[in-house]
């Protein structure tokens, strides 16, 4: 698996390597390869939290429950053809902005579904929202706009960020 994507300057004021949470920088692939398993391509948004359940999953391996619960869930049913409910994946990034090193707490953040997506800069307050269907490059910023999927998308923010 790759741990993130890739950024070449596509967004204005990008000066480094994974600043900022668009697509291009966050999405990744990863092969789960065995001659026990189907060849097949999983086209809904999973998280890398879930690959751990997964491989435990497979090798028949409990999770112990004295550790504290994790956070993923197992790909499982996807991989034999099921359907498993999409959950909401949560990137954060350290945007440098006019420093030479990236700051010591993350200040760039999103919540994202296979359709849409909110990103909260921290370090100017600001939001961004993103159908990514029918604006994949995520061009059309349409924050304000009284769309519910914002505020839907802020509370599954805002509830991510008082867990522990």
């Amino acid at each position: 698996m790759s741990d993130h994507g890739i950024s070449i300057g596509e967004k204005f004021g990008e000066r480094a390597y994974g600043a900022f949470c668009y697509d291009y920088t966050i999405r990744t692939f990863a092969y789960m390869i065995s001659n026990d398993l189907p060849k097949i391509e999983i086209g809904q948004q999973v998280r890398h939290v879930d690959f751990l359940p997964t491989i435990l999953d497979y090798l028949e391996i409990p999770l112990d429950d004295s550790y504290k619960k994790i956070d993923g869930q197992s790909l499982r049913p996807l991989i034999e053809g099921k359907t498993l409910e999409e959950r909401i994946a949560y990137t954060e990034t350290g945007n440098p902005l006019n420093q030479n090193e990236p700051p010591k707490e993350p200040n760039t953040k999103s919540v994202r579904t296979s359709k849409w997506k909110l990103i909260i800069n921290e370090y100017n307050n600001s939001k961004e929202l993103y159908n990514l269907v029918d604006d994949p490059d995520e061009e059309n910023n349409l924050v304000d706009q009284n769309l519910s999927i914002e505020k839907e998308l802020w509370n599954e923010f805002v509830k991510l960020q008082n867990t522990d």
